[in-house]
């Protein structure tokens, strides 16, 4: 940092004894009029990467601008809507020259609503972005070599340079990004934005109020990967490579990825993982309701707004969810069931949850309501149920708080069952109302197969399972491992994973719900001693006290399931100074046509002496 700037690049006001000499003022004003651009004025800009939320990040004169609706190795013409001091945004006008990977859109409103960011890039290049924003994540962030970190290979626009921009949620990070140079070491500059996220669990999602930050675009030139020692970094199935477990024993662990990262290699970021249809993935769907011209109105939020963008189809939501929304809206319309109003707190319905069950074919219906009286509640469950054959549950959560977190804390049956069933692999899961399963049950899968190969399980291992929801991955690995100990933070997710267990016989897995990090101690204390830690936080991440509880228990694997590339790299970081190497990162595409990314990621314990 330069002696006269502040961390956000503030220019020091002076002492008064400068004043006659040093006149800042004048300096900071002639900086503004010094912008390459200016605030409505039309420029030709060239989008060189994509930010975190799948906005083109385009430079006009060497200036940043985030553009909506653009991709890198374009060239477009834009109006400038609003312009701060290191960036700006604007609008876009016309493409002038498109992407090799642009396509249209087949969503009707997609240009209005919210729900996905990148429809026009095919689905190729959208599996090369999402690795693209991981390695970025990892180098500028959790400060790793990556082997071949720079490229994005065989884009038909990449030159050799990565462009993006870095992001820290919740992590105490400000994303600063620059210029790197061979030696990988970042420049400052990063600039304060607000991030939508949201949080997982039965407390359903936050809109707008787990806010990062996002840095300036900058520029990441490509280091020559000095550091590959003719070696690809494909760890490739390891055998009889002898680890020794905490015993002091000598193991034979015959499982792909599990090696020691030797001095001066980088970390392996495969290619993502992505579906083979893309589209109608989605087993959940939280459509927000309001009224238009007196009928009920179901959709989802135009960016960056509350206004609800009423929607006839979801093309990555499964039919069924698209039914049920429809037939809602019908019916409560015919009935008079108003919808609620945020700004006046008046009105009932609120949203409207839907779950399906791919493999089963069952459906929930949770309606969530400004109240817990349903007007014509007897006429309405029986129209949706004519209406809707495969319904097995009918449910009503009651949230009466000024708030915009979606589930309140009262849920009821209205009619059927408490829960719907269905499998991910061969592992049945009952699914309640509040509690969280993952939206994408294919490539859900798929990360979670990746997780148990990354765990290396040969049936002697004692796991823990922080984050363990309704026991999804607790699940998979018990059928692998000696004993799983399953912790979660949210009662009813217990509850859930405790039947879970029963209903798939299985004996050797313990839930406990708890903070992971006060539990741990606990279970150490009785005698648990874990070979392998698997952690699958929300957005913001790992507990700062569960990653040191981690490092005093020193399990020789970590698998990290995350689905935020910077709270991830963050939590790398801190394992690596505690002496693990990450060894491989795997993305997953859950969310096709949006921005977001899963990973899961194998570390393996090396101790200090090797660092």
């Amino acid at each position: 940092m330069k002696p006269n700037q502040r961390s956000g690049g503030r220019v020091s006001r002076p002492r008064k004894s400068q004043d006659r000499t040093r006149p800042a003022k004048s300096h900071i004003s002639a900086a503004k009029q010094e912008l390459p651009v200016e605030k409505n004025g039309i420029y030709t800009a060239e989008v060189i990467g994509i930010g975190h939320d799948g906005e083109g990040v385009g430079r006009v004169n060497g200036f940043t601008l985030f553009i909506r609706g653009v991709l890198p190795g374009e060239k477009a013409e834009v109006k400038v809507l609003k312009v701060k001091k290191q960036f700006g945004y604007a609008k876009l006008l016309r493409v002038l020259e498109p992407s090799p990977g642009r396509v249209q859109p087949p969503c009707a409103i997609y240009h209005q609503c919210g729900g996905c960011q990148l429809q026009h890039l095919s689905y190729d290049g959208q599996l090369k972005v999402k690795r693209q924003l991981v390695v970025d994540n990892l180098e500028r962030i959790g400060k790793l070599r990556v082997m071949d970190g720079a490229r994005m290979d065989g884009d038909a626009w990449n030159d050799g340079k990565s462009w993006n921009v870095g992001n820290a949620e919740s992590a105490g990070y400000d994303g600063n990004v620059g210029n790197a140079d061979s030696t990988g070491k970042a420049g400052e500059g990063g600039n304060a934005r607000k991030l939508e996220t949201g949080s997982r669990g039965e407390q359903g999602i936050k809109v707008g109020e787990d806010s990062g930050t996002v840095g300036n675009a900058g520029e990441a030139v490509e280091a020559g990967n000095t550091w590959k020692a003719g070696n690809d970094g494909n760890v490739g199935k390891a055998e009889n490579i002898g680890l020794q477990n905490k015993h002091g024993e000598t193991e034979d662990k015959r499982v792909t990825g599990i090696a020691r990262v030797w001095d001066g290699e980088g970390v392996t970021v495969h290619p993502t993982l992505g579906m083979s249809e893309p589209w109608r993935y989605r087993n959940k769907s939280q459509v927000p309701f309001g009224e238009e011209e007196g009928g009920l109105i179901g959709g989802f939020y135009s960016q960056g707004s509350h206004r609800i963008i009423d929607m006839e189809t979801c093309l990555i939501q499964h039919e069924q969810n698209d039914d049920v929304v429809r037939i809602v809206k019908e019916t409560g319309t015919r009935l008079g069931i108003s919808a609620y109003n945020e700004t006046s707190h008046t009105g009932l319905l609120r949203h409207v949850v839907v779950k399906y069950g791919f493999r089963t074919g069952e459906l929930m219906i949770v309606l969530v309501t400004n109240g817990k009286r349903i007007p014509h509640a007897e006429r309405w469950i029986a129209a949706i149920r004519e209406k809707l054959p495969a319904v097995q549950s009918i449910c009503q959560n009651i949230n009466m708080a000024r708030t915009n977190v979606i589930f309140g804390d009262e849920t009821k049956v209205l009619w059927g069952r408490e829960v719907i069933y269905d499998y991910i692999g061969d592992v049945k899961f009952a699914i309640s109302p509040r509690s969280f399963y993952q939206v994408n049950p294919v490539q859900t899968e798929v990360l979670y197969r990746k997780a148990l190969e990354y765990a290396g399980l040969t049936g002697k291992e004692t796991v823990v399972d922080a984050y363990c929801g309704i026991g999804t991955i607790s699940l998979f690995l018990a059928k692998h491992a000696r004993k799983v100990y399953g912790v979660e933070i949210v009662p009813e997710a217990i509850e859930d994973a405790k039947r879970n267990a029963e209903l798939n016989g299985v004996s050797n897995a313990e839930f406990a719900a708890g903070k992971a990090e006060e539990v741990l101690p606990g279970w150490q204390r009785a005698g648990v001693r874990p070979d392998v830690i698997v952690v699958d936080p929300p957005r913001k991440g790992c507990d700062a006290v569960l990653l040191d509880t981690i490092l005093r228990l020193r399990p020789e694997r970590v698998v990290y399931v995350s689905c935020n590339a910077s709270t991830l790299a963050r939590d790398l970081r801190v394992l690596e100074d505690g002496g693990y190497r990450t060894v491989q990162v795997q993305p997953v595409d859950m969310f096709p046509h949006t921005v977001h990314v899963e990973c899961t990621v194998l570390m393996t314990y090396c101790g200090h002496e090797d660092k």
